[in-house]
């Protein structure tokens, strides 16, 4: 144990311990750049001006800049110019540049010429390339704008930008701002001028250089283009249909009109995130932007609609308003993931974002139930802890939380709130206590209080709930505690909002347990009313009983809640699951997609971590009775089915497949897989997506061939992603083994390799070899995918015994994570709790599965 402790203690420490903040002594105003970009000799030349405000005399000026040679390097104030020595810090990534004689407070300029590398690590100015060509862009956000040109590189140092880029003739120059001008440079190059930005932070500057092709709209005075590289352009017409809708609903909801001067959306053919909220110029990985009308599932519509939307969400959360410092990114973040399906409900009403919203949030809740947990606001100083901050709680968690205080604030009040946040700290910089002080101030409500509660603590609430009923009047006991597994109990509270089902208000719970007045007794307790809050909720025996009987009174967001806290009471080892169990038996069949879903989700969870060679014929015969009803069993599609109704189909027929292994179901899937793979029109994308996947676990070689072949021939991105991703659901050894060879065989972009590992690593067939793989080629993986190694990391979650955990941990020892230390600890923490739930749970699982029928 003191071993572990000690391992444990030393992925708290980052590699870099020095300051990693810029003095305030110097604030930069305005930059003037100039890059001339060399795409054949992959490197670039840029001579900058960067007007400051000097708060007091400096005899040096402290910069964040890394990978440069630099000449020319000048300071003026005064009236004076002066030579400036550099002096390089790469352990904090910034440069010193020492003058001889102090400058007086007041204004100066700094002018740098430099030369750089165009990299191939997917941040700073990187290559990006496709079969015929290489491109220039640039990915910042959070901490490298400090590789394409040296700057002030923090959020709160924002400032304008005349950007200028020199490209070869022929090339297209895409930045923030529209070109202003583009003239001859030599014979071969031309210069393209950029109009002058408004006042933004540095992570937000985009440089984009290429043949690349858009097609137009625009909507409320703003022009929009989708961007692609040749001959793609075409399939962003949803996408820029997406942008219409979301620019034309944030215009009215905020109150405030779309910022920019324009609004580019552009697909890169290697991109390591979905997409980056550049102000004015969006970037994407091509399948987040791109959709083939003839091939494109409804899945694949909904997701570039909601990157869409959140990366459009930015430009008021992050780009108009930005947080003050890098603890604060759920500021930007979260706001936009909770901002992201409204729009979407205006233009999409048939989707039902708002049933997926709490399925976000039953997510989180089950991610936040870790110890390895953090909270909302997290310190965070080098450029390797900022870097982890962008997970599941700045995204997930923060959106949850802001859904649960908007239906307690009320829908106009939140609304209201936010319109005089936004407003209020335009073109600057804002911290958590800004937000929910001015919330507070609208509303009259202590949204500070509830705010901070969940802000700056980690972890989620965990409810215990029983009631007595007199009459028409119930008195409901409540007790809070934080959400941990059984034996791991903490003390802590919450100011909780709470809206339980039925007349009541909502009422916000601030001490550990309390006695609250409810109304009426003739419904049983339930506290969660339409799955807004963030908490579980365990009842007692009676009203779960109650609730059990009574579950056609809930909708379906409340089923849904239901489902999922029992789900996480189990595996906190807090509820039977044999008990869990009995309740999907008694679910009504209704067809609700996102509860068809999740039940069907669990199931798999359930397999991984149950199911073994003595129980798999009862498990199967189980699966099959818990999925009927809620979708006919059938590859042929019913006559006038919806999308949502094929949605829930696609999911009974991959879990039938994959765990119930019935013979017809994947007889069925290779017929529909065969037609798909030779004509993808062929087939609803979205029953072809699970077919695939059915027929790639029972696969032999000669699918899995046919699959690669299609890979490498195919241009369409979705298509692409959809081959090269099947070959990690395979189980025979020797084609794992061949995909893991594939994997480190150059023909796998680097965006797509850390993704495609840790599908590897997850697949109980092939996870073994995989981590081998992955250890052998851990120095190859940080050279080249450096900011993505939480992927490879994450992925060893899936294992579930001592002798694993430990060797993963004798590994690390010797090889420190990076980016990736916080991932360790919640897939240490994985290991650990599933072990546990497996000793706890199996004896239970084996007689309750036996029983159904």
């Amino acid at each position: 144990m003191k071993n572990q402790i000690a391992f444990l203690a030393t992925l708290c420490v980052s590699t870099a311990t020095l300051a990693a903040r810029l003095p305030t002594t110097v604030i930069p105003n305005h930059y003037a750049i100039t890059i001339a970009i060399d795409l054949g000799n992959q490197t670039f030349h840029g001579d900058e001006t960067i007007d400051v405000d000097v708060k007091q005399p400096v005899s040096s000026i402290t910069m964040h800049a890394i990978g440069f040679t630099y000449h020319d390097v000048s300071v003026t104030s005064g009236g004076a110019t002066t030579t400036a020595n550099v002096a390089e810090n790469a352990a904090n990534e910034m440069i010193t540049l020492s003058l001889p004689q102090p400058i007086a407070a007041g204004p100066a300029s700094i002018h740098i010429a430099f030369d750089g590398a165009i990299n191939k690590q997917l941040r700073g100015l990187y290559l990006s390339k496709t079969q015929t060509r290489a491109y220039a862009v640039t990915q910042f956000e959070p901490t490298d704008a400090r590789r394409a040109f040296p700057s002030f590189d923090e959020p709160a140092m924002k400032a304008t930008f005349d950007i200028g880029l020199i490209i070869d003739k022929g090339d297209v120059a895409i930045s923030n701002a529209p070109v202003r001008s583009d003239s001859p440079e030599g014979d071969t190059k031309h210069r393209v001028q950029f109009a002058t930005t408004p006042k933004m932070s540095t992570y937000l500057v985009a440089l984009l250089v290429g043949d690349f092709q858009c097609i137009e709209g625009s909507v409320d005075g703003t022009p929009i283009r989708v961007c692609t590289t040749p001959g793609r352009q075409q399939n962003g017409q949803f996408a820029l249909e997406a942008a219409q809708a979301a620019v034309h609903f944030y215009n009215d909801y905020y109150g405030i009109k779309y910022p920019f001067q324009k609004l580019d959306l552009i697909g890169i053919p290697d991109f390591e995130a979905g997409a980056m909220e550049n102000a004015g110029a969006v970037t994407f990985r091509e399948t987040s932007l791109l959709i083939d009308p003839k091939t494109a599932s409804i899945n694949q519509r909904k997701g570039v609609a909601g990157t869409v939307a959140h990366e459009i969400a930015h430009m008021w959360f992050g780009d108009l308003v930005t947080m003050k410092w890098w603890d604060d990114i759920w500021l930007n973040e979260g706001f936009a993931t909770f901002m992201t399906s409204k729009p979407i409900e205006v233009w999409k009403p048939e989707w039902n974002q708002k049933l997926d919203t709490v399925s976000g949030t039953l997510g989180s809740l089950g991610l936040d139930s870790q110890r390895a947990t953090r909270p909302i606001r997290t310190p965070a100083e080098t450029s390797e802890e900022i870097n982890q901050l962008f997970d599941g709680i700045a995204y997930g968690k923060t959106a949850a939380v802001l859904r649960m205080v908007e239906q307690w604030m009320g829908e106009d009040a939140f609304r209201d709130g936010i319109r005089a946040y936004l407003k209020k700290y335009s073109w600057s910089n804002a911290a958590a206590e800004d937000f929910w002080g001015t919330m507070a101030s609208t509303s009259k409500k202590p949204v500070d209080v509830v705010m901070k509660s969940f802000v700056d603590q980690p972890g989620a609430p965990l409810i215990s709930a029983s009631d007595t009923c007199k009459g028409k009047k119930r008195i409901a006991t409540l007790e809070q505690q934080r959400l941990l597994p059984a034996g791991q109990d903490v003390s802590q509270t919450w100011a909780l909002p709470i809206c339980p089902k039925g007349g009541t208000r909502c009422f916000t719970l601030t001490t550990p347990k309390s006695g609250n007045e409810l109304d009426g007794c003739s419904q049983p307790l339930f506290l969660n009313r339409d799955g807004r809050g963030y908490y579980v909720t365990n009842y007692s025996d009676r009203e779960r009983n109650l609730l059990k009987v009574h579950l056609k009174d809930l909708n379906t967001a409340e089923r849904m809640v239901l489902r999922s806290n029992e789900s996480l009471l189990v595996t906190l080892l807090r509820r039977d699951i044999a008990d869990y169990l009995a309740l999907l038996q008694a679910m009504p069949r209704l067809p609700e997609r996102p509860l068809a879903d999740a039940i069907a989700n669990h199931l798999e969870g359930l397999d991984r971590q149950l199911v073994n060679d003595q129980n798999r014929t009862h498990w199967q015969r189980a699966v099959r009775s818990l999925l009927t009803g809620y979708a006919p069993a059938t590859w042929e599609a019913p006559a006038g089915e919806s999308e949502e109704s094929r949605l829930i189909r696609g999911s009974v027929l991959s879990d039938l497949g994959v765990l119930g292994a019935d013979p017809k179901i994947i007889s069925g899937a290779r017929e529909v897989t065969d037609r798909y793979l030779n004509d993808p029109t062929s087939v609803n994308p979205t029953i072809a997506a699970r077919a695939l996947n059915i027929a790639a676990t029972f696969g032999d070689a000669a699918l899995f061939d046919r699959l690669m072949s299609l890979y490498e021939k195919t241009d369409n991105p979705s298509l692409k992603n959809s081959y090269l991703f099947s070959l990690t659901q395979f189980r025979d050894p020797k084609l794992i083994e061949r995909a893991i060879e594939y994997a480190f065989s150059g023909k796998i972009r680097s965006q797509n390799l850390p993704g495609f590992l840790a599908a590897l690593e997850f697949n109980p067939y092939g996870r073994d070899m995989a981590w081998t793989a992955v250890k052998a080629h851990w120095a190859d993986l940080q050279r080249d995918v450096p900011t993505a190694m939480g992927a490879f990391v994450s992925g060893l979650g899936g294992y579930c015994d001592p002798a694993a955990k430990k060797d993963i941990e004798t590994f690390f020892a010797t090889h420190p994570p990076g980016t990736a230390a916080r991932n360790l600890r919640r897939s240490l923490e994985a290991i650990d709790r599933c072990v546990a739930f497996r000793a706890a749970q199996q004896a239970s699982f084996d007689r309750a599965i036996a029983k159904i029928q």
